[in-house]
């Protein structure tokens, strides 16, 4: 059974959820327009946690899983990041800084490295924690959009990218090249991509109309 858990969630357009991988009672909701909210009780209350935030529609929402009070959130204007546990939040600058970041993912061994998958501008890597930027985009068409982003825990410079109208792509080199990954993905568009925890070459794919697709079984 489902029920609702929005006390003090002023804005209830939630794009993004993320949960502390330490503290599991600690987590936070990007929302579209109201910013970051974050419980500290598992869901029964939220309270704003935007200072320093300057944009408030946050599509993405990634924790660092060796310092959890490190949080990035991704909004139509760029990443931001947060190192009190969304206490306060300074922005990490892109070039050009107006991109609209829909995805975050982070390296699970070098939680420094990270990328951010973004509409028409593909994908984004840093290696020194959201500081600097690189394009991440040879093999990726031009104007790509990026939906969703995963990276493989066994072989993290493995990353999958799920696209608008363009299947998926992959990466084994940390995001220096793409190739289109997609035989048999009847369908374009990728909304959601998830990886078998313990067997690293199964991937789920959860596209726009035509359910989830597997790969690796």
């Amino acid at each position: 059974n489902w029920g609702t858990a929005n006390t003090g969630l002023t804005n209830s357009v939630i794009a993004a959820l993320a949960i502390d991988p330490t503290t599991p009672n600690t987590l936070y909701a990007g929302t579209s327009g109201g910013g970051v909210f974050k419980s500290a009780d598992g869901g029964a209350s939220w309270s704003a946690a935007n200072t320093g935030l300057t944009n408030v529609f946050v599509s993405a929402l990634a924790i660092d899983p060796t310092t959890p009070t490190t949080i990035y959130a991704g909004t139509v204007h760029g990443v931001f990041k947060s190192t009190d546990g969304g206490a306060n939040w300074s922005v990490s600058i892109m070039n050009p800084a107006d991109i609209h970041v829909v995805s975050l993912a982070i390296d699970p061994t070098m939680p420094a490295t990270l990328y951010a998958g973004t509409y028409t501008w593909g994908v984004f890597k840093s290696i020194d924690g959201g500081a600097n930027w690189s394009k991440s985009y040879n093999g990726l068409t031009w104007s790509m959009d990026i939906l969703t982003l995963a990276i493989d825990p066994t072989t993290p410079t493995t990353i999958y990218a799920g696209t608008f109208n363009l299947g998926v792509f992959k990466s084994i080199n940390g995001g220096e090249n793409w190739s289109a990954s997609g035989t048999g993905l009847t369908v374009g568009t990728v909304n959601a991509l998830v990886i078998d925890p313990e067997v690293s070459s199964i991937l789920y794919a959860g596209t726009s109309s035509h359910g989830i697709f597997v790969t690796g079984k």
